[in-house]
């Protein structure tokens, strides 16, 4: 899968580290001062910005992988999902990977809290703003930029709070 990998959304970093620990060359990047700092201190190489911006900035075909957790799940519009995924697709190598997990439409929290917008609903106080994904929404972010190479969808978590997660694997289309 290449060498290169970049982390969106890497909070302290616990995947970085298992993948450097691995032997990939790894980055990550969170808006979260104190993630960061936790990240720094197991002397990962974690940057403090949002994920637009950084990515932004990076070179074309950069990076062999991109990936995150949940990340994309937080409270972005359309608009700004389509900017992602067009820098991600930038910044990738020629055959690069896209792997992302989301909250899928069929999580329990689905439709939970005050709609802010489509598939968008506040959970406060339990919890924050959140972007539930279909499939339908994944092809559309992913239509002229990636090919799908896997998508399917499980269970995470146990007792009170388990999710319901869509998981896709995904290539950069030349």
């Amino acid at each position: 899968m290449g060498s290169k990998w970049l982390e969106l959304g890497s909070g302290y970093g616990r995947d970085l580290a298992q993948l450097r620990a691995l032997g990939f060359s790894v980055r990550g990047v969170d808006v979260s001062h104190v993630g960061t700092a936790l990240a720094r201190r197991s002397r990962l190489d974690v940057v403090r910005a949002p994920a637009l911006r950084f990515l932004s900035r990076m070179s074309s075909n950069s990076v062999d992988v991109v990936f995150s957790n949940l990340f994309l799940n937080m409270e972005f519009t359309e608009e700004e999902h389509e900017r992602l995924f067009d820098e991600v697709r930038r910044i990738l190598t020629r055959d690069g990977y896209h792997a992302y997990s989301v909250r899928s439409v069929a999580d329990r929290w689905y439709g939970r809290g005050e709609r802010t917008g489509p598939d968008t609903f506040d959970l406060s106080p339990d919890g924050p703003v959140l972007h539930f994904f279909s499939r339908a929404y994944a092809r559309r972010l992913r239509r002229g930029r990636f090919r799908a190479l896997r998508t399917w969808e499980g269970a995470e978590g146990k007792g009170e709070f388990p999710i319901t997660v869509l998981y896709l694997l995904e290539q950069r289309r030349t």
